[in-house]
């Protein structure tokens, strides 16, 4: 593994915003395949760690689709960004940070739904015998997050509250999959932990400080975009109508089915003991979907202007303009008809 960078982030131009998901780690080939015939259309879908996929073949949305949907695997939100710009994928989902930066790259894609969750989230845990027992105390000490995910922009946010921004800290950007061994190897001081990172490091660290969680400070919207391109082809927008309308159902589903949930993804994909999955699951927080709502948009602009605020696009980012009338229009009736 290349040792992970430590470095000031500096403004990032429409080529340099799109290659930077290259050294975010490595996308799986398509996986396996849903509904319909050699024949049919085909959707393809940018997932992250069979989380979709797993949650609609549990949920059984993924039975009697008239069409074909093929998963393709990414380790972050910024490489499905990478997809979407070389117009591999129809649908993708991501953070509210590589939504900004999707935005401010220019990428051609809509959002078709929100989901939020109410839960910690990520969380900024310190190494005990740092000095770091507060926020403020983050100044000048390396911190572990990974560049243009979720966790960059809760980093940001976390820091607001006390007034520092990212030049304040010694950012130390690693691969999502790499932050929790990073803090346990010691090489830095404080990192943006998931909830699996943090049971693990809590578990063998009860002296670590924990300072402040996603619940405390972010949205904790996720973000579900499709290219326009195939919005603009009504068989397959209408395709894309269904299948969201079935995502929603299959969350839904997941809050009433927890435990066969947990077996399903926790156990059987993420390969935790039930003990474990139980406690991630907890700590991850429950989701539901939104309508694509002005609320959802102020909120997305405000981190966007945050993050314009700290250097990391380099001018102002409009969100606005993912969030097309005629998009909220289709979409936002399968929120209500799958929320149940």
């Amino acid at each position: 593994m290349t040792p992970p960078a430590v470095r000031r982030a500096r403004p990032l131009a429409l080529v340099a915003l799109l290659s930077l998901v290259a050294a975010c780690g490595t996308s799986a080939s398509a996986d396996s395949a849903a509904g319909g015939g050699s024949g049919q259309l085909t959707l393809h879908v940018g997932d992250q760690g069979k989380y979709l996929q797993t949650l609609l073949d549990t949920s059984g949305q993924s039975q009697g689709l008239g069409y074909r949907v093929v998963f393709d695997q990414f380790n972050s939100g910024p490489l499905v960004n990478q997809a979407f710009a070389a117009g591999a994928i129809d649908l993708g989902v991501m953070g509210d940070t590589p939504a900004i930066y999707a935005a401010a790259a220019g990428v051609p894609v809509d959002v078709v739904g929100v989901s939020h969750t109410v839960g910690p989230g990520y969380t900024l845990v310190a190494r005990a015998g740092t000095g770091i027992r507060t926020l403020a105390d983050l100044k000048g000490h390396k911190v572990a997050y990974s560049k243009g995910t979720a966790n960059q922009g809760f980093l940001l946010q976390a820091l607001d509250t006390v007034g520092l921004k990212q030049h304040d800290v010694t950012a130390v950007d690693v691969p999502l999959q790499n932050i929790g061994g990073v803090l346990e190897s010691g090489t830095v001081d404080a990192a943006t932990a998931s909830p699996q990172d943090l049971i693990t490091y809590g578990r063998a660290h009860a002296d670590a400080v924990t300072l402040i969680n996603g619940q405390q400070v972010s949205s904790g919207y996720t973000f579900w975009l499709a290219a326009q391109k195939s919005l603009g082809d009504p068989a397959r927008r209408k395709a894309l109508v269904d299948l969201v309308g079935r995502i929603i159902t299959a969350n839904s589903w997941n809050r009433t089915h927890p435990d066969a949930w947990i077996d399903a993804y926790y156990v059987k994909v993420n390969k935790q003991t039930p003990e474990v999955g139980k406690l991630v699951w907890q700590a991850s927080g429950e989701t539901e979907f939104a309508p694509l709502s002005d609320q959802v948009v102020a909120a997305q602009q405000r981190q966007a202007d945050l993050f314009l605020a700290n250097g990391q696009v380099p001018k102002k980012v409009d969100v606005s303009g993912g969030f097309p009338a005629d998009v909220r229009r289709d979409f936002n009736p399968a929120v209500a008809a799958g929320q149940h």
